[in-house]
């Protein structure tokens, strides 16, 4: 049985080292396929361009990635993962989209498609296995018309990004996630090498009554644990080979990963292959450092030796000293930075589970009299308090690491304006839709016929640049936006509007960008550069534009105003307007009304790449570090509970073997006459008092850690109690369900047959 928990619990953790050991070849992979696909609008001399216009398509909240395509000669190039560029009316499908094209679940996105489906995207084009994703042929896409929706030549795929620096904020989020779910994992590995403590001890001293040496009974203790180890790794890499097998039908995120994604790199393999045994058998040598093996037993009667405070609280210190050194806002992320943060949080959050056995063994010292449970449990406490401190020390980094993470992330949402779910889905329930000038009115006529459509305003937006620039500062890039006085007034609520108004929109953090007597040049980029834009006019502010001070609303609460010049058509009539400005349609939905933006996606399927529906529900709608803020926070969110689950699993593994090593104690106490409830609530606070210290230590272990961390990123320290309050019960949970997993064991320990010896 010994063997066996051993193994169980080693193989848990091995498989799930080697996961984290596959995270940098799956992420690479994912990369690699994604930068295949990168243009590269860079003439290429003797190359016939691709025109390429990338549409997405939003169906029952996912996003269908979309790509019109047009080849202007035979030399065009083609993407990758498919064998040549579709014709017209023909599509090139992913094979998750063409497995929900074929289901009863995709009967309402079909009418999308009415293109002939000509072939597969293979692996090398596609994120994951469960990327929705197609390639449609198109005719000649006329760029000057449809510029504002993205067409663009594409000389080349495959072009290697530039180079990315994730902000340090972002990353700190990372190594402390990374660190504070790896530590609780080293642990289990630990506590499941001690298990059966007992009875191995006794079977060593039967092994010194035929003539064993005292060294000799160490290393056969620590050949015992190898074996477990061995087992254990082997368990592990099927539970891993196992794992990912599923790894397909997994989704995380949005994400997705093909089988051969998830491979560890070989130096983590043998980085693990190594670690674990060497960690199993230096646990075991470790315990028995004071345990006196004599031929007629093992010497435990005497008092324990205190435990020393020093280095464990040198622990803490290292750590916090390291965090407060690391200069804030380090510009740059460096090596030498990551490499202060990880050791800083490392030795803060290592210095949790090693200062609780001695905060226990004092804790417990102090306690006297109460009821018999109580003191049964206090009692096998204070005889033994390290193993149950070590245990619930996994449950205490992983409270710490998870309660300083959403510190964290609570306040970095804020600073990303990562907009909460109730605010993502947008009041009033509002949808973008981008569209060209010519499809302008076929857009209008057919939102008209889609019920969920309750309310259309249609913007005009034309950049500008401002030639008007004082003491050397840089022009200003601004907006002219042009919209009839009907949105105008249900917008910005502007009191008797006619056509041939002028306004000027401000925000209050940005008073009057644009001033009266700016000469605003209208821009277009149309055959032309984005850095380099083609001059098409100019406008000059007049003195009569009627000042309108606009809310901070967000893209994420519905139609977005710039701060430029807001002009009814009248005004605008004598401009020289860019045929490729930008047209965005904001419709408001009825919100009693099932899939609305699927309805409106499917009302205007006719324009194809002439339409862009977007949903204003969040995902969408993030730029880049929100993206990876996103994701970061739900992996971490993820690993924090998966952890929490692994601590508890460790509980409970402690709590039966304890109950089974004291099955003869718990059977004469059954037989003197005491209550089976009562051993019942013993064992309940055995296991809670432990995990409320581990709870106190995490929480303000948690709350300084973040603390340091925001310090050097420049976030403002937020409490948020809910969340703190969140993992605080889920850790006194697990208690309940501990306690109550063991009372079957606890039944069988008092049976009166435990009496028996031979």
């Amino acid at each position: 049985m010994r063997v066996i928990l051993g193994t169980i619990g080693i193989g848990l953790a091995v498989a799930v080292l080697l996961l984290f050991a596959s995270v940098g070849h799956i992420m690479s992979n994912r990369d690699a396929r994604s930068n295949a696909g990168d243009r590269d609008v860079s003439v290429i001399a003797g190359v016939s361009p691709t025109q390429f216009i990338q549409n997405d398509a939003p169906f029952q909240g996912n996003t269908i990635s979309g790509y019109y395509l047009h080849g202007t000669g035979a030399n065009s190039p083609v993407p990758p993962g498919i064998a040549s560029l579709p014709g017209p009316n023909q599509i090139v499908v992913s094979p998750a989209l063409r497995d929900l094209l074929n289901s009863e679940a995709g009967a309402d996105l079909r009418a999308r498609f009415p293109q002939q489906v000509v072939g597969t995207i293979s692996e090398p084009g596609l994120r994951g296995p469960n990327d929705l994703t197609f390639y449609a042929g198109t005719g000649p896409l006329p760029e000057g018309e449809g510029s504002s929706l993205g067409v663009m030549n594409v000389y080349q795929f495959g072009k290697a990004p530039p180079s990315h620096q994730i902000d340090p904020t972002l990353l700190v989020l990372a190594i402390i996630g990374a660190v504070a779910l790896l530590i609780p994992i080293f642990i289990f590995v630990s506590v499941s090498s001690r298990i059966a403590g007992a009875q191995r001890d006794r079977r060593l001293a039967a092994l010194r009554l035929v003539g064993a040496g005292n060294w000799q009974v160490r290393r056969i203790a620590a050949a015992e644990s190898l074996v477990s180890a061995g087992t254990g790794l082997v368990l592990g890499a099927l539970l891993f080979l196992g794992v990912r097998q599923l790894a397909p039908s997994i989704e995380v995120l949005g994400w997705s990963t093909f089988t051969d994604d998830v491979t560890p790199s070989w130096p983590l393999i043998v980085l693990v292959v190594l670690l674990v045994p060497v960690l199993t058998i230096s646990t075991v040598l470790f315990a028995m450092r004071r345990t006196i093996i004599e031929p007629l037993g093992v010497v435990r009667g005497g008092k324990p030796v205190r435990r020393r405070v020093w280095w464990r609280l040198g622990l803490i210190v290292v750590g916090v000293v390291l965090l407060f050194v690391a200069k804030p806002g380090s510009g740059h992320a460096s090596n030498a930075w990551v490499g202060l943060v990880a050791v800083g949080a490392s030795a803060l959050l290592i210095g949790v589970p090693a200062i609780l056995p001695w905060l226990l063994e004092r804790v417990i010292s102090k306690a006297a009299g109460g009821a018999p449970s109580w003191q049964l449990a206090i009692r096998r406490l204070q005889l033994d308090s390290g193993t149950p401190a070590r245990v619930v020390g996994g449950v205490a980094v992983v409270l710490a690491g998870a309660i300083a993470l959403q510190l964290m992330l609570f306040a970095a949402a804020n600073r990303y304006n990562v907009p909460s779910e109730q605010a993502a889905r947008g009041t009033g329930g509002w949808v973008q839709v981008r569209s060209t000038v010519p499809a302008l009115d076929q857009v209008t006529a057919d939102l008209a016929k889609v019920p969920a459509a309750k309310q259309v305003e249609t913007l005009q937006m034309v950049d500008v640049v401002s030639t008007t620039v004082k003491n050397g500062s840089d022009p200003m890039y601004s907006e002219i936006t042009i919209a009839p006085c009907s949105t105008i007034t249900n917008l910005v609520h502007v009191r008797n509007c006619a056509d041939g108004d002028g306004f000027a929109p401000s925000y209050p953090d940005d008073p009057g960008s644009v001033k009266s007597g700016d000469v605003l040049n209208m821009v277009s980029y149309s055959d032309a550069t984005p850095d380099k834009p083609k001059v098409v006019g100019t406008y000059r502010v007049p003195d009569n534009l009627v000042p309108i001070p606009l809310q901070n609303n967000t893209f994420f609460n519905g139609p977005y105003l710039s701060d430029g010049v807001l002009l009814t058509p009248g005004a605008a009539a004598k401009l020289n307007l860019p045929v490729d400005r930008t047209v965005t349609v904001w419709v408001a939905t009825d919100p009693n009304q099932v899939s609305a933006t699927d309805q409106i996606a499917n009302g205007l399927a006719d324009l194809t790449w002439q339409v862009d529906v977007t949903s204003v529900s969040g995902g969408d709608a993030l730029n880049a570090d929100q993206k990876t803020f996103v994701t970061i926070r739900s992996a971490l969110l993820g690993g924090s509970l998966f952890t929490l689950l692994l601590a508890g699993v460790s509980m409970l593994v402690l709590a039966l073997e304890q109950v089974r090593e004291r099955r003869r104690p718990l059977a004469v106490l059954a037989a003197a006459g005491v209550p089976r409830s009562a051993l019942a609530r013993s064992l309940l606070w055995q296991t809670a008092v432990p995990v409320v210290l581990a709870v106190l230590v995490a929480v303000g272990t948690g709350i300084g850690l973040a603390a340091l961390v925001m310090r050097m990123t420049s976030l403002q320290l937020q409490m948020d109690w809910s969340t703190i309050g969140i993992f605080a019960g889920a850790a006194l949970v697990l208690v309940l369900l501990v306690t109550a997993a063991t009372l079957p064991a606890l039944r069988s320990a008092m049976r009166l047959s435990a009496l028996r010896t031979e």
